[in-house]
C-alpha cells in the first residue's frame, strides 16, 4: 500500500512516466479517465447532481480541509458563483518541497490535471474558469458559475458564504487519495500490463523513497521495518500491522489494507493491479539491501497480506 499521505508524488511521477514512455497525449488520456464524471472515481459529480452549485462548496469543504490547503472559498447562490482562491495548493506545494528536499522535479504541467473538474461541472450545465496564474508557487483560482444567474461580477456581500483556512488549521489526511491511486494503477495496468506497472512502481520507489533506500543500505531490515510502521502510522491503522524482526528476517502481517477498506466503503471497485502497490514497492526495498522478498499471501478482497524479507 502507498499511503494516502504519499499519493501526490506518486501522481506526479505517473504523469512524468507516461509522458516519457508514451507521449503527452497519454497523460491527457489519463486525466480524462481520472475525471470522467461517472461518480465512480472523483465524486464531484455526485455533489453537483444532488446540490447544484452548492455541491461545489460541500465537495471542496471536505477535500481542501482534509488536504490542509491554504485557501479562501466563496459561494453566493443568489449571484450564481462559487470561487476558490488557492493561496497555497497542498499538492503542488508538497511537490515543490520535495524538489528542494530530494531534487525530484514535479511533472511540468502538473496543475493542468485540475482542469479535469471541468467535465463534471459542465455536465450539470455550469461553467468553469481555471486561472493558472501563480501555479509556479502553488497558487491558482477556480471560478464556477451559473451563466443563467451570474452577471460577471464576483461581489462578496451578506449572501456570500466565505471560508478562509491556513495549512496549520487542519491535519493533512485525505483518505480519498486512495481512489486516485487505485484509478491510476488500474489505467496503467489495464492498458500496458504488469511490465509497466512494475517499471513505474520501481521508478517511483527509487525516486520518492531514496532516503529510505539509502537507510536500508546502511541499516538493513530495520530501515524497512521503520518505513512500513510509519506508513501504517500515517494511515492511523497501526493495529492492523504486525512486524517481527529477528535472525536477519523481517516478517510482516497485515490483517486488512486501509486503502482497500476505504475503496470498498466508498463504493469503488478495487483494481486487480492494486496489490502491486505493496508488492513492487517492498520488492524494490528488498533489492536495495540485497534481501529476498516473498509475498506469502495476499487477499484480493481485503488486502490482507503476509510477506517476508530475508
Amino acid at each position: 500500500m502507498i499511503s494516502c499521505t504519499e499519493f501526490i508524488p506518486c501522481y506526479s511521477e505517473l504523469f512524468t512516466y507516461l509522458e516519457e514512455k508514451h507521449g503527452r497525449d497519454e497523460v491527457e488520456h489519463l486525466w480524462e479517465y481520472l475525471f470522467k464524471p461517472t461518480g465512480e472515481g472523483n465524486p464531484l459529480i455526485n455533489f453537483l447532481k444532488n446540490e447544484g452549485l452548492h455541491g461545489c462548496w460541500s465537495y471542496w469543504t471536505g477535500s481542501l480541509n482534509e488536504e490542509a490547503a491554504e485557501f479562501t472559498m466563496y459561494l453566493n447562490e443568489k449571484r450564481g458563483f462559487f470561487m476558490i482562491d488557492m493561496h497555497r495548493c497542498p499538492s503542488k506545494g508538497r511537490l515543490l518541497d520535495l524538489k528542494d528536499e530530494l531534487g525530484i522535479e514535479p511533472y511540468l504541467d502538473y496543475c493542468l490535471h485540475c482542469d479535469g473538474y471541468r467535465a463534471a461541472v459542465e455536465k450539470v450545465g455550469l461553467k468553469y474558469i481555471y486561472n493558472f496564474n501563480g501555479v509556479d508557487h502553488a497558487a491558482c483560482c477556480i471560478l464556477i458559475y451559473d451563466d443563467k444567474i451570474f452577471d460577471g461580477r464576483v461581489i462578496i456581500d451578506k449572501d456570500t458564504l466565505v471560508m478562509d483556512r491556513k495549512a496549520a488549521d487542519n491535519e493533512y489526511f485525505h483518505r480519498d487519495f486512495h481512489s486516485g491511486m487505485n484509478q491510476g494503477i488500474e489505467y496503467l495496468g489495464s492498458k500496458f500490463g504488469l511490465e509497466e506497472v512494475t517499471e513505474f512502481l520501481t521508478r517511483y520507489t527509487k525516486n520518492v523513497h531514496r532516503r529510505t533506500i539509502e537507510a536500508i543500505k546502511q541499516e538493513g531490515l530495520a530501515a524497512i521495518e521503520k518505513n512500513i510502521i510509519e506508513t501504517y502510522r500515517k494511515e492511523k491503522m497501526e493495529d492492523v500491522l504486525t512486524t517481527v524482526l529477528a535472525d536477519n528476517t523481517l516478517a510482516v502481517s497485515v490483517t486488512y489494507c486501509p486503502a482497500v477498506q476505504h475503496l470498498h466503503a466508498t463504493g469503488r471497485t478495487v483494481s486487480a493491479w492494486y496489490r502491486y502497490t505493496t508488492e513492487i514497492v517492498m520488492k524494490t526495498f528488498a533489492e536495495a539491501g540485497g534481501y529476498k522478498f516473498t509475498m506469502e499471501s495476499y487477499d484480493e478482497e481485503t488486502g490482507a497480506a503476509v510477506y517476508r524479507f530475508e
